[in-house]
């Protein structure tokens, strides 16, 4: 049956492009629609895959929000408090003190810039 097809096309083929018969493999169509179900087949992995990173990236908000934002809010208290107590003492605050406070605010940079990320996931 496909022989008929073939020498038809074939036919057809050569009259349009004033060329002798090009042989067509229609068997290469199998092979196409082959291709097309194992594009479909993977559906089922990449919705495995999706699942995964919005469970990934719900434990990675919740680090950032509560864990890391715990953190830094307990620097930050503690830090409060030695400063106040440094000038209840009536001595200078010692620079390790303003370092200290640096690093809180980077570590509050981060936690933006990481919640950020994860709402671009």
């Amino acid at each position: 049956m496909y022989k008929n097809y073939e020498d038809k096309l074939n036919t057809i083929l050569s009259n349009a492009k004033g060329e002798k018969p090009t042989k067509i493999n229609l068997s290469k169509m199998d092979d196409i629609e082959e291709a097309i179900s194992r594009a479909f087949g993977l559906e089922d992995f990449v919705e495995e895959a999706i699942d995964e990173a919005q469970t990934q990236a719900i434990r990675a908000r919740d680090i950032v929000r509560f864990d890391m934002n715990d953190a830094i809010v307990e620097a930050e208290g503690l830090l409060d408090e030695f400063e106040a107590d440094v000038k209840e003492l009536g001595i200078d605050l010692p620079a390790r003190a303003k370092q200290l406070r640096k690093q809180i605010e980077d570590a509050e940079s981060l936690q933006k810039d990481l919640e950020r990320r994860i709402r671009d996931i």
